[in-house]
């Protein structure tokens, strides 16, 4: 054909008269096969869109929508469409017919310009439609396969499920109560399913998706060639290559526990990567420990095997001597607006320890043997020798910070000293280390001094443009300060820089931070005395004002004389005078709550001119507490507390009393107050018992002293221990996790018998493992003084080891106390 009948052909194309309801319809068509082609991820969502319009959806469920609509064009447009506000762009009508001799080179380029057109169109349309594309390249063939059930799994609406039943695209399945099975993936993965839980799996080209609805899943995933392995809740997504981890899905919200092996988590407000023994919970209050997540699982035994043997590793690791250091040739090149600076020793000899102690317990440990020798474990052995090949190369000291450019984001900056001669091999290392962990090239610069890494070329560019612009800062002044001192890993924080940064977030700690004047927030691990100490140091900007300032600089610790040395949890604190905190902490509310005041008056009126003023007076400095054991009426307790005027005291709990029994109707006498005073053994004891209640409050005084507990006996037992007795404080426990830099006078502490908690709850448990875990913990000690420009906690107590202590002892407490209410139904 030639090029004349060609433009003649096409002419006539543009002129064809076709009608307004033939060119909608197929528009529609094209359309919706693009945007809603079935992708499992925008049909999930799609059904939230009425909700969300009308601003009914859920808070969790609404920030994952929104975070989808950000990503997803066809999902806006249909929102777009929902609410009315969809553009209507009409299409170019034909051109006037020219003569034959008329614009032949205009209309060969009419021609190039529509090919163009297309191709733009061609893209966009692939662009929308890539979930839908993703979906429809994956594999064919079932999702998942039924290794065991027992006790009910079943297909919804289609009956139940055998052993070797194959469940396809979408199909939900759910458990039983009482029930329990197995699945394998189609990519090798084992999903581990407790009783009464609904899910289904989907599958794309990028990978599988386990989509829980409720209930409670293990997952053993299987090493990802490609993608990533997900487990979608309503409020939570977490992805993997290959790892042993856990997922609950309630009506409160969503659980993540990482088994073996790391996960990436997304929850509302905040991304996550969660290590061993760590949790994500959706809703804080949901948290709990990684040994109450799996307890469910016939294979939990082998699971808290696991776990076990990963804190033997790090318990051994912790042991490593650490080589202080006094100065750093790195912070000279600190760049300017630096808002955070990190600085840690280079991990090689850690990460051989590490390889060796691991080799160790796989000889040891016939279920960590296992881990270690499988896939996955070979994977990450592979990995650390990968890193390994870079930290040989580098100086004996690896810092990272953050700067502010502007008013711009944060520029995360990596820096390391070069060794001599190994610039060459360093950047091919570098090059490997990111192709082998199919990451996209960083951006870096290795000189023959100086290896600078950031996360895009931009910023690589003003960090290096910036170098050195910032260490004649106060900032840089300060962390200067802390490497005289001597330190092992170091991470300091410029509050007002952070505060300015997050004024427009809902960031509560920083928020905190400006509230109270901080200038500088110093986190650091330390051997002042040859063992290891972490601190935590607060300046603020002049000497400590507001609630900063409640804290007293030094304490006598005469109330913590009281607590006994096998007390379970305690604590104890010196404060400046109560009356000048309740008058500060009055100013605080009342700037919130403008109705605080008039509150107060009113509580005059009721209980006379000057209650709570010569109340506070009457009150002293300093408390001390402890919780000792349980009973069956509850926890026993002690409190002591220095006390200026018992008899102001005593008075004014009496009028409290008489107020608040005053004001109940005649249906509410069931919760009046009871208060008695009795002589006996030379003291006046007190007792307060509120209505309804098993427990009531018993004190006394005693060289100064209020002592108060759950019941006569803790109290006189409390007072043995001051007088002659053995009190925590004195204790080798105590003594050998007190901090070198505590100095002799601490103005609080914080203690947890961490061994004999846990001790008390795995006793109720007939797991042996968790029984080994509970037996190894040391108690956990943190101390706190004051100057008046700071406030410093420090503790030996390791900071992995303090997380795994407090989520055992929270949830083990949950699961025995589940325990014995089972055994009391049973009954």
């Amino acid at each position: 054909m030639s090029e004349d009948r060609l433009d003649r052909a096409l002419q006539e194309m543009t002129e064809e008269d076709v009608d307004a309801g033939t060119i909608e319809a197929a528009r529609a068509r094209v359309w919706t096969k693009m945007t809603n082609a079935g992708s499992a991820t925008c049909a999930e969502f799609r059904q939230d869109f009425p909700a969300y319009l009308t601003n009914e959806l859920g808070g969790s469920r609404r920030v994952l929508l929104e975070d989808h609509l950000g990503r997803c064009a066809g999902c806006r447009a249909r929102i777009a469409e929902m609410k009315g506000e969809r553009p209507i762009v009409a299409m170019p009508r034909g051109l006037p017919r020219r003569s034959l001799g008329e614009g032949g080179s205009s209309s060969r380029w009419v021609q190039r310009g529509a090919l163009a057109a297309a191709a733009v169109l061609f893209f966009a349309l692939l662009y929308l439609g890539r979930d839908s594309i993703d979906a429809m390249m994956a594999p064919g063939g079932p999702r998942a396969t039924v290794v065991s059930a027992d006790g009910g799994l079943y297909r919804l609406a289609a009956g139940s499920l055998e052993a070797g039943a194959a469940i396809g695209e979408r199909e939900s399945v759910r458990t039983g109560p009482g029930a329990h099975a197995v699945l394998r993936l189609a990519d090798g993965s084992v999903v581990d399913v407790n009783e009464r839980t609904e899910f289904f799996v989907t599958t794309a080209w990028s990978g599988h998706s386990i989509h829980l609805q409720r209930g409670d899943i293990i997952v053993k995933a299987a090493k990802q060639r490609r993608g990533r392995l997900r487990v979608l809740t309503r409020d939570s997504v977490a992805s993997v290559k290959g790892t042993v981890f856990a997922v609950s899905a309630g009506m409160g919200g969503s659980v993540v526990s990482v088994v073996e092996g790391s996960v990436a988590v997304n929850q509302p407000g905040r991304e996550v990567l969660l290590s061993p023994g760590e949790q994500a919970a959706s809703i804080p209050a949901l948290a709990s420990s990684v040994a109450t997540a799996v307890s469910w699982s016939p294979e939990a035994d082998s699971y808290l095997e696991l776990l076990n043997s990963l804190v033997k590793i790090e318990r051994e690791l912790a042991n490593l001597p650490t080589e202080l250091r006094t100065n750093s040739a790195l912070l000279s090149y600190l760049p300017e607006g630096a808002l955070v600076y990190g600085a840690l020793p280079n991990p090689g000899v850690t990460i051989d320890r590490a390889l060796a102690l691991a080799e160790e317990q796989a000889a040891q440990n016939a279920t960590f043997g296992a881990w270690w020798n499988s896939e996955t474990g070979q994977l990450l052995k592979q990995m650390t020798d990968r890193v390994q090949s870079v930290n040989p190369l580098l100086g004996d000291e690896i810092v990272f910070c953050a700067s502010l450019p502007g008013s711009s984001e944060p520029v995360p900056i990596v820096m390391a000293r070069v060794q001599s001669g190994k610039q060459a091999q360093l950047s091919s290392a570098l090059e490997g280390l990111f192709a082998a962990a199919r990451e996209a090239p960083a951006s870096y610069s290795v000189s023959d001094e100086l290896m600078v890494v950031s996360n895009s070329p931009s910023n690589l560019a003003w960090a290096l443009a910036h170098l050195g612009q910032g260490a004649g800062s106060p900032f840089a002044g300060a962390i200067g300060e802390r490497y005289r001192r001597g330190v092992g890993w170091l991470i300091g924080m410029d509050a007002p820089l952070l505060v300015k940064m997050a004024s427009a977030d809902d960031a509560p700690p920083i928020e905190f931070a400006g509230m109270i004047g901080m200038k500088y927030l110093f986190l650091e691990q330390r051997a002042p005395a040859g063992a290891v100490e972490n601190e935590v140091t607060f300046a603020f900007q002049g000497a400590r004002t507001g609630m900063g300032s409640w804290l007293a600089d030094a304490g006598s610790g005469g109330a913590a004389e009281y607590l006994p040395a096998d007390a379970l949890l305690a604590g104890y604190v010196s404060t400046r005078e109560p009356l000048q905190l309740f008058e500060e902490f009055t100013v605080q509310i009342t700037k919130a709550e403008p109705d605080f005041e008039r509150g107060l008056a009113t509580m005059d009126e009721k209980l006379g001119a000057g209650f709570v003023k010569n109340l506070t007076a009457a009150l002293g400095t300093e408390t001390a507490l402890a919780l000792t054991g349980f009973s069956t009426s509850g926890p026993t307790w002690v409190v002591a507390s220095v006390a200026n005027n018992p008899a102001v005291i005593d008075s004014s709990l009496q009028k409290l009393v008489e107020t608040f029994n005053a004001e109940l109707g005649p249906d509410e006498q069931d919760k009046r107050i009871v208060l008695e005073q009795e002589s006996a053994g030379g003291r006046t004891w007190s007792t307060m018992k509120p209505g309804g209640l098993p427990a009531g409050l018993t004190w006394t005084y005693d060289r100064g002293y209020m002592v108060a507990a759950s019941d006569r006996a803790s109290a006189e037992r409390a007072i043995a221990t001051r007088n002659g007795g053995f009190p925590l404080v004195w204790s080798p426990e105590f003594l050998g996790q007190l901090p070198s830099s505590a100095g002799l006078h601490p103005s609080a502490f914080a203690w947890l018998n961490a061994k004999g908690a846990l001790g008390i709850l795995s006793g109720l448990s007939q797991n042996a493992a968790l029984g080994e875990l509970a037996a190894g913990r040391d108690p956990i000690l943190v101390v706190f003084d004051g100057t008046p420009e700071q406030i410093h906690a420090s503790s030996r107590t390791r900071i992995s080891g303090l997380i795994m202590d407090v989520m055992l002892l929270q949830n083990l407490g949950r699961a025995t106390v589940g325990q014995q209410v089972d055994a009391v139904l049973r009954q």
